[in-house]
């Protein structure tokens, strides 16, 4: 557990104390931000999770960045795999050899398979497509607000969010 954490729980449990001892703080919020700001290390724990906050989110977009660099190198290195394997099997039918057995490796031709084509999913007849069911949130939440009830549905009220602004 980090000492931050650790910290952070003291802090609370200080806080806690404070407004027990000075109840005249839960109705006056800048009494309550000036006391606590002097009696507890509140701010500085706040301003070290911001910097820890920072850096999580720096290393996250460093790392979103170098798996798109990968995503890359990955699709150059497939694309160059199948380039191999379409070279090795054009000189293979030139020499008209079925199979090839090389002291590694052996390599030989399949007979094709059948597979299925889709021309047109709306052709289909029932039974051989699936529908996925979603949820239209938008439309829900919209008809909720109006009134309307919606089984399986309800409009819920979400917990507070916190907005950090650094610039």
């Amino acid at each position: 557990m980090s000492a931050i954490y650790l910290d952070a729980q003291f802090v609370r449990a200080e806080i806690g104390r404070l407004i027990a001892d000075y109840p005249e703080m839960a109705d006056d919020e800048t009494l309550r931000a000036d006391v606590i700001e002097g009696e507890t290390r509140a701010h500085r724990i706040i301003e070290l999770a911001m910097e820890q906050r920072a850096e999580a989110l720096t290393f996250a977009e460093a790392i979103k960045l170098r798996e798109g660099d990968m995503q890359q190198r990955r699709s150059r290195f497939e694309r160059k795999a199948e380039a191999m394997k379409s070279l090795i099997g054009g000189i293979m039918r030139a020499a008209g050899l079925e199979k090839l057995q090389l002291p590694e490796v052996t390599l030989f031709f399949t007979k094709p398979r059948q597979k299925v084509e889709i021309h047109s999913v709306e052709e289909l007849p029932q039974g051989f497509y699936s529908l996925t069911r979603k949820p239209e949130t938008a439309a829900i939440k919209s008809a909720l607000e109006k009134g309307e009830e919606i089984p399986g549905a309800a409009l819920v009220t979400g917990d507070a969010g916190l907005t950090i602004r650094t610039k």
